[in-house]
């Protein structure tokens, strides 16, 4: 069976890296005594895999990881065997009670054969910047001027080397408010931008100061291409 777990990343959490966040999920499912199926091979490993790695120093509410676990497979799990059918309405409150209030569990969902891993199914991804009211009228003028464009044409930089691209396929929403802004903006394997990036075009296109940093950047969601949100998919427990 394939969940879908949604969690947050809060507190001091929000400085560790995505690797020991994959540890840290895989001590919470033993701890929660959930039995998990592991890959084969000389080296098996739990079955997991996560939507989209998060910035360091960012906080979320919309993170998701999709894990295999064995409930009718006796010995899968190296570390011991399940004991019988697995109660799947124990893995909400299960999740939550072995985890801490920086990395809260909200939901579990069980996906039908066939989906898609969380990883794959990324198009879209939600913020909220947290703004100073003096900016948010310069940022309306950035925003009006970057939708309005047909094309803005960027370089960003990879770990090997610097390309060119075009940002306006990947803005979907600018909408400010006097104390944030919230983007909705590409996310995943085809296209990714990064909200910081995204500021910088704004505060150039409404001709603020470029010293101006948000002092606080919070994901909200993920979402497929389409706009639905991997949080939608399956049915929850």
């Amino acid at each position: 069976m394939i969940i879908r777990v949604k969690f947050g990343k809060e507190g001091a959490l929000r400085f560790i890296g995505h690797l020991d966040v994959l540890r840290t999920f895989q001590k919470i499912f033993r701890r929660a005594g959930i039995p998990m199926a592991f890959s084969q091979g000389f080296s098996p490993h739990p079955i997991m895999s996560f939507a989209l790695p998060l910035g360091l120093g960012l906080s979320s509410e919309g993170e998701y990881l999709d894990a295999e676990i064995a409930l009718d497979r006796p010995g899968q799990n190296p570390e011991g065997s399940a004991e019988g059918p697995f109660p799947v309405r124990e893995l909400l409150p299960r999740l939550r009670a072995a985890t801490s209030a920086d990395l809260p569990v909200y939901a579990v969902r069980i996906l039908p054969e066939g989906s898609g891993n969380a990883m794959a199914s990324v198009g879209r991804a939600s913020y909220r910047l947290d703004i100073r009211p003096e900016w948010a009228e310069m940022l309306r003028r950035g925003a009006e001027t970057l939708m309005a464009l047909e094309s803005i044409p960027i370089e960003k930089e990879t770990k090997t080397r610097t390309v060119e691209m075009d940002l306006r396929p990947c803005l979907y929403r600018i909408e400010v408010q006097p104390d944030a802004l919230f983007l909705e903006i590409a996310a995943g394997s085809k296209a990714n931008v990064k909200p910081e990036r995204v500021w910088e075009e704004l505060i150039r296109a409404g001709e603020g100061p470029k010293d101006a940093v948000p002092p606080a950047i919070r994901r909200l969601d993920l979402m497929q291409e389409d706009g639905t949100s991997l949080g939608a998919a399956g049915e929850e427990v």
